[in-house]
C-alpha cells in the first residue's frame, strides 16, 4: 500500500499517470472556493461597498492568478511537488528542506484548525456528540482520504464540491431571501470602513500559500494549457463567486461573523455547508503537508519515507490537536509564519523561468525519469532573497506585503544572479574550484546527476577509476589545458552539466588545470573531489577498470606519462 499510494513524493510523476484537466481543476476549485472565502467576502462586504469589494477581488486575484499560473506550469512541465522543485529551482538541496518544513508546519496546523473548526460546527448541530468526537471523526476521515492520495481525493472532490454548492447556493438564497439585491449592491458598509489597501491585501494574503502548492496538484496535469484552464475558471470562480456572495451576506445581516450567519440561518443546512467545505480543502492541507515533509527527511536524513506513514503520522497529531481544543491556539502562530511563504514563490519564479540555471537538471531528469539531487545543498542568493522579501512584507506597510514580498524576492535573486554568478574566475584560472566531499559525491554519483571527470593519465585511467567516470588527463600540467579543449566536446557535450574532477589525491593537481580550463571554455558547474581516488579506495568504496566507454574523445599527442 506504502509503494502503491506514494504518489511520486520525490520523483516526477510520469505522463501515463497524468489525468484529465477537469479531475484536477474540480480539486484546484476546491480548494478556492473554501470557507475561507465566505470569511474574506463577509470582511470585505463589513467594511466596503460591494463595488469596491468587485474591485479588491479582481486585483488581488489577478495577481494571485499570475504566480498561480507560472508556478503550476513549472509543477506540470516538471512533474514534482513544491518542496522537490526547489532542491533545483534556487534553493539547493538543504535550502528546499527549509521549504519542506515551512509547507509541513503551515499545512499541517491548518489541518488541525480547519479540523476543530468542523468538530465546533457539528457539535454546535448535534450538542448530543461531544466536540472532541466530532474532531475524532472528522480528522480519521481526512486521514484515511489523504492517505490514498491523488486518485480518491479526486473522487472525494467531485462528490463534495456539487455538495457545497448545491447547499451553499440554497443557504445563501434563504439567508438573502428577504433583501433587495440592487440595495445590498448600492448600499454603504454596514461596519467600519476598509480601504481598497486593505482589502485588496486581504484577498491576495488568504490564499498565497495555495498559490505556492500549486505545481502539488499540477504535476498531475498533462500540459501547461490545462494549468492555465482550470487556474481561470478556479480562482475567478473560487473569488467572485463565493467572495461576493459572502459580501452579499455581511451587507444583509451587518456582520462579517459569516459562520454564525450561515448556521443561524439555515440551522442544519448552514452546518452541512460548513462541513463539506472544509472536508473539501482539508484533504490538501494535509496531502501537501506529507510532500513536504518526506522531502525533510529524505534531505536531512538520507532516508526515504513513505508519504502514507507521514500522512498517519501528521494526520494523528492534527486530529488530536483540534479534540483537545488546542488547535486554535496555534492560528497567530500560523498567520504569522504564513509571511515567510510568498517569497518562496518570487525564487522559484525567478529561477524556473528567467535565470534558468536548472534547466539542463530538468531537461536531464526528464529524459531519464528518475529524481535527481540537487547540485548545492545551500544557495546563499535564494535564502538572502527570501530573508529581504520577508523582511520587506513586515518592515515596509504600504500596498499589499504578500505581493510585495514576491516582488522584492524576485527581483533579488535576479540581482544577484547578475552580481554572482555560478562559478567565479581568478585572473590564474587556478584554485578556485568549489570543492565536493566523498560522501556528497557518492550520493549524486548514486542518483545520476553529476558527471566525474577522471583526470589521472590514460594508462592510470585505464587501471582503475570511479564508477562511470569519464577521462580527461591533466597530466603534464603545461598540456591539461591542450588535453581539455581536445577532449572536453565529445567527454562533456553539455556545457551546463554538472561535473566534479578527480585526481590522484589532494597533492595531485590534474584535476585543479582541467577544472580550470573547462571553467575557461564556458562549463558552469565545475567541482574537485580533491582527495581523489586513494580517498574513495580508502573508504572501501568501488571502483572500474577498462577503456573509457561513455565518450570516445579525439586523439591527443603528447606525453600521457607522469
Amino acid at each position: 500500500m506504502t509503494d502503491r499510494h506514494d504518489d511520486y513524493s520525490l520523483t516526477p510523476v510520469p505522463a501515463a499517470e497524468r489525468r484529465s484537466w477537469p479531475s484536477v481543476a474540480v480539486q484546484r476549485f476546491g480548494q478556492v472556493s473554501s470557507f475561507q472565502q465566505f470569511i474574506v467576502g463577509a470582511i470585505l462586504g463589513y467594511g466596503m461597498t460591494f463595488w469596491n469589494a468587485v474591485l479588491a477581488i479582481t486585483i488581488g486575484s489577478v495577481l494571485l492568478e499570475v504566480i498561480t499560473v507560472l508556478l503550476g506550469i513549472a509543477g506540470v512541465r516538471e512533474g514534482l511537488s513544491t518542496s522537490v522543485l526547489a532542491r533545483w529551482a534556487g534553493f539547493g538541496r538543504k535550502g528546499s528542506a527549509l521549504v519542506g518544513l515551512l509547507v509541513a508546519i503551515s499545512l499541517a496546523g491548518w489541518f488541525g484548525v480547519q479540523n476543530g473548526i468542523f468538530a465546533h460546527g457539528m457539535h454546535a448541530l448535534g450538542g448530543a456528540v461531544p466536540e472532541w468526537a466530532w474532531a475524532v471523526l472528522g480528522g480519521v476521515v481526512i486521514t484515511a482520504i489523504t492517505v490514498y492520495g491523488f486518485r480518491i481525493m479526486a473522487w472525494t472532490a467531485y462528490l463534495t464540491v456539487p455538495a457545497f454548492l448545491l447547499l451553499a447556493g440554497y443557504s445563501i438564497v434563504d439567508a438573502l431571501g428577504s433583501h433587495s439585491l440592487p440595495a445590498l449592491v448600492s448600499g454603504p458598509p454596514p461596519g467600519p470602513p476598509l480601504s481598497l489597501g486593505a482589502g485588496t491585501t486581504l484577498v491576495a494574503g488568504a490564499f498565497i500559500l495555495g498559490a505556492l502548492m500549486t505545481p502539488d496538484m499540477t504535476r498531475f496535469n498533462r500540459t501547461p494549457g490545462d494549468v492555465v484552464k482550470q487556474t481561470l475558471i478556479s480562482v475567478t470562480l473560487g473569488e467572485y463567486l463565493i467572495g461576493l456572495i459572502g459580501v452579499l451576506l455581511a451587507h444583509a445581516t451587518a456582520s462579517s461573523d459569516i459562520v454564525g450567519i450561515i448556521t443561524s440561518s439555515s440551522g442544519v443546512l448552514g452546518t452541512l455547508v460548513l462541513a463539506t467545505a472544509i472536508l473539501k480543502i482539508n484533504d490538501w492541507n494535509l496531502y501537501s503537508s506529507s510532500l513536504g515533509l518526506v522531502n525533510v527527511v529524505d534531505v536531512l536524513f538520507g532516508r526515504k519515507v513513505a508519504r502514507v506513514h507521514v500522512v498517519l503520522v501528521l494526520g494523528v497529531l492534527g486530529t488530536a490537536a483540534s479534540a483537545f481544543g488546542i488547535a486554535d491556539d496555534f492560528a497567530g502562530f500560523l498567520t504569522a509564519v504564513g509571511v515567510l511563504t510568498p517569497p518562496v514563490a518570487g525564487v522559484l519564479i525567478a529561477e524556473y523561468f528567467v535565470v534558468r540555471r536548472c534547466r539542463p537538471v530538468f531537461d536531464a531528469l526528464r529524459e531519464h525519469g528518475s529524481a535527481p539531487g540537487a547540485h548545492r545543498d545551500w544557495m546563499p542568493s535564494a535564502l538572502v532573497s527570501w530573508a529581504l522579501g520577508t523582511a520587506f512584507a513586515v518592515f515596509f506597510d504600504f500596498g499589499i506585503p504578500a505581493i510585495n514580498s514576491v516582488v522584492v524576492a524576485f527581483v533579488s535573486y535576479l540581482a544577484a544572479s547578475r552580481l554572482f554568478p555560478a562559478r567565479r574566475r581568478t585572473k590564474e584560472g587556478t584554485g578556485m574550484l568549489p570543492l565536493i566531499g566523498r560522501e556528497e559525491l557518492k550520493r549524486e554519483m548514486d542518483e545520476g546527476t553529476v558527471i566525474v571527470v577522471d583526470t589521472m593519465p590514460v594508462t592510470y585511467y585505464e587501471r582503475e577509476h570511479l564508477p562511470g567516470a569519464r577521462n580527461i588527463p591533466g597530466f603534464p600540467y603545461e598540456q591539461a589545458a591542450e588535453f581539455t579543449d581536445a577532449h572536453a566536446p565529445s567527454v562533456l557535450p553539455d556545457p551546463s552539466a554538472a561535473v566534479v574532477v578527480y585526481c590522484a589525491n589532494t597533492p595531485c593537481r590534474n584535476s585543479e588545470f582541467v577544472g580550470a580550463r573547462l571553467l575557461e571554455l564556458g562549463y558552469t558547474d565545475v567541482r574537485k573531489y580533491r582527495e581523489g581516488i586513494e580517498d574513495w579506495v580508502a573508504a572501501g568504496y568501488a571502483t572500474e577498470s577498462g577503456p573509457q566507454t561513455t565518450a570516445q574523445p579525439a586523439p591527443v599527442s603528447g606525453n600521457r606519462t607522469e
